[in-house]
């Protein structure tokens, strides 16, 4: 692994920002085509995270095809950088090096299952470690017309306007987002329903869209208060914490600690206030990590 500690300038950021950013409207073309078409049909079942539910199995030709659309036109332009896709490591589910280097984390088709029933809430999530940091962001959401994106430092945005988050404060008043895993074992199910129904007696409303990614960007944009979800993957997280840290929201591993790109945990919320009373009945799903070694990446 190279351990190097790299150098990179803000201007360079924007311009691997920029970059991706138009491979990424690219990809979106390349989905709107494919629902179109109705290419939208399964063509693989990802056996290894069967238990998770059916929205973590499946595998479309188009996740294939925008995948590797980014992957090639990234590494042609950057040569010296290295990948983590959902698609790449689907068949053992394994990453295999995670490094200093500046590395794109790649979710092609965020909503897989969305996707496969011609639903528009879908979207394409690229996030960028640098000295394996978040260091920039996008989240495309093509058939609804919005793309978020962030910076380090620099602040989100959703079509150019700056994101701000909510700030709500109290779970009364807060539409809470989580995932309702379908097809997951027993405790999966068990713990989503037990959040749920604390979430039914206590927030202003409770919704579950599909798009970790999405959802996640949406707290960043303030049209949504909080998301949390067990067992999901630095792809679907790594561009939206981005966000979200960066539009001035709280991102943090559900157990309360510091968020953990590689733990598979996300807990995202409009301030800390939120986060506190989610934390006081938050029942947790463990799953393995990604990756074992544990690094601060925001």
């Amino acid at each position: 692994m190279d351990e190097k500690n790299w150098n990179v300038s803000e201007i360079e950021i924007k311009q691997f920002l920029n970059e991706a950013i138009r491979l990424v409207r690219e990809c979106g073309d390349i989905i709107a085509d494919a629902m179109d078409k109705q290419k939208n049909v399964e063509i693989q079942q990802k056996d290894a995270v069967a238990s998770e539910g059916h929205g973590s199995a499946v595998l479309t030709e188009t996740d294939m095809k925008v995948e590797q659309h980014l992957i090639k036109g990234l590494g042609e332009k950057f040569v010296d950088h290295q990948f983590i896709g959902e698609e790449s490591v689907s068949n053992d589910g394994l990453i295999k090096e995670f490094s200093n280097a500046p590395t794109w984390i790649i979710d092609p088709i965020d909503g897989t299952m969305n996707f496969v029933h011609s639903n528009p809430l879908v979207c394409t999530s690229v996030g960028l470690t640098i000295n394996r940091k978040l260091v920039a962001g996008v989240i495309n959401c093509p058939l609804v017309g919005l793309m978020y994106t962030a910076i380090k430092g620099k602040g989100a945005w959703v079509n150019g306007k700056k994101l701000k988050i909510s700030g709500v404060q109290d779970i009364s008043k807060a539409m809470m987002i989580m995932e309702l895993p379908v097809g997951a074992n027993k405790a999966k199910k068990e713990v989503a329903l037990a959040n749920l129904t604390e979430m039914m007696d206590k927030a202003h409303s409770v919704r579950a869209p599909g798009p970790a990614a999405l959802d996640i960007a949406w707290v960043g944009a303030g049209s949504a208060d909080c998301f949390f979800h067990f067992g999901i993957h630095c792809w679907d997280m790594a561009a939206g914490a981005l966000i979200v840290s960066e539009a001035g929201g709280v991102v943090l591993d559900p157990s309360g600690g510091e968020f953990d790109l590689m733990s598979r945990d996300i807990l995202v919320c409009s301030s800390q206030e939120l986060a506190d009373q989610v934390l006081s009945f938050l029942k947790a799903y463990k799953t393995e990590r990604d990756l074992q070694e544990k690094y601060s990446y925001l």
